[in-house]
């Protein structure tokens, strides 16, 4: 009996790459058409039940969530907490929609495949799928509730959540926000609103987002926050549990992922950069920080090549954002000046930060350090 529980306690995930043939149909000539094939290749999946008698989404994602360190188990998407297997509902755990449902398509049915696809659905803690309701995904800068994600298996962090006007924002903790970004990839190329499927559409415009929440199957419906997401995928690559979550659910539904196969595809689909790696040919670039070490200020210069979209943050030594000081498209040399103050006009302690200046999918950081 001890060598069965040894055995059982044993990581075993075992992970397969997409047939050989999957993606053999992929056009990588331009972003709109990387977005056109992958869309045709991941399109027309196999419904799987939402609960049923016979196979059903909690089957599906027993495996897809499975823990890696012990196969009796599940570990959920935000509290990061392992949960003893149940067959369907139970105390612990339950399904989450990270596309929330009522952002298109509330009502299950034969043809609305989108609210039992198990490639947005999660296990997750019940008490944490209830805070996070229907918010969208972003940054939490401040007056945000913390949702601790345990310290397990060497991972852990913070989900932030607040309730904001005109709908509220979710931060997923640092180890699972790209499995949540990748998902919402998919979701937007999937579905394209073929025959009487909805039309699902990434955007930052929060308006927009909420116009479409009516409570019935909409023809269109958006999700976000695209620009966040974007960031999420490169914070937190690809990782085994992953690729565990999309195999498993290519067994069922007979599509998969495309984005945690092949993560450099974001970068084509989002930005039209078809050059094998999440890079433009001339991102922002910080040119200098100085005085650094400084007290009570500092001037940083960005430095762009052309008119980009840049995000200028200072960051603590956790990872938390301290205060953004740019987010906004613009072009030549930026000087930007830090105070030592955080987003609430506030002092912060001495100590080491860095400046992070974020253009499409390139980041460049670099630490400056406040003396007093």
């Amino acid at each position: 009996m001890k060598y069965i529980l040894l055995i059982l306690l044993l990581p075993v995930l075992v992970l397969a790459d997409p047939p050989v043939d999957y993606y053999d149909t992929v056009d990588l000539s331009s972003g709109t058409a990387l977005r056109n094939s992958l869309h045709l290749i991941i399109d027309g999946h196999t419904k799987i039940p939402y609960t049923s008698s016979s196979t059903d989404t909690w089957d599906v994602l027993n495996q897809a969530d499975q823990n890696p360190l012990n196969s009796t188990q599940i570990l959920d998407v935000y509290q990061n907490r392992a949960f003893p297997k149940s067959s369907g509902g139970n105390n612990n755990y339950n399904r989450e929609h990270t596309w929330p449902k009522s952002y298109g398509f509330p009502d299950d049915g034969s043809s609305n495949k989108p609210y039992t696809d198990c490639h947005h659905l999660f296990l997750c803690d019940i008490g944490y799928n209830g805070s996070r309701g229907s918010y969208i995904f972003d940054n939490c800068y401040s007056s945000c509730s913390i949702y601790p994600a345990d310290n397990y298996n060497g991972q852990s962090g913070n989900n932030r959540a607040k309730n904001a006007t005109p709908v509220g924002i979710w931060e997923t903790w640092e180890g699972r926000r790209g499995d949540v970004a990748r998902a919402m990839f998919y979701m937007d190329v999937r579905y394209e609103g073929d025959g009487s499927e909805p039309d699902l559409r990434l955007t930052d415009d929060r308006d927009l987002i909420v116009q479409y929440q009516t409570g019935n199957n909409e023809p269109i419906a958006y999700m976000g926050l695209l620009e966040v997401l974007l960031e999420w995928h490169l914070e937190d690559p690809v990782d085994d549990k992953e690729r565990n979550h999309n195999d498993k659910v290519y067994l069922y539904q007979h599509n998969r992922n495309p984005f945690v196969d092949h993560p450099e595809w974001v970068s084509g689909v989002y930005l039209g950069i078809i050059s094998g790696v999440d890079s433009p040919e001339k991102p922002a670039r910080i040119a200098s920080i100085y005085p650094n070490p400084f007290n009570p200020s500092t001037s940083i210069d960005i430095s762009l090549n052309g008119t980009q979209q840049v995000r200028v943050e200072v960051v603590a030594i956790d990872g938390s954002i301290v205060q953004t000081l740019l987010n906004r498209q613009t072009e030549g040399m930026v000087t930007l000046q830090w105070d030592g103050t955080n987003s609430a006009g506030q002092p912060v302690s001495s100590g080491t930060y860095f400046c992070r200046a974020r253009s499409g999918l390139i980041t460049d950081t670099k630490p400056m350090v406040l003396v007093k």
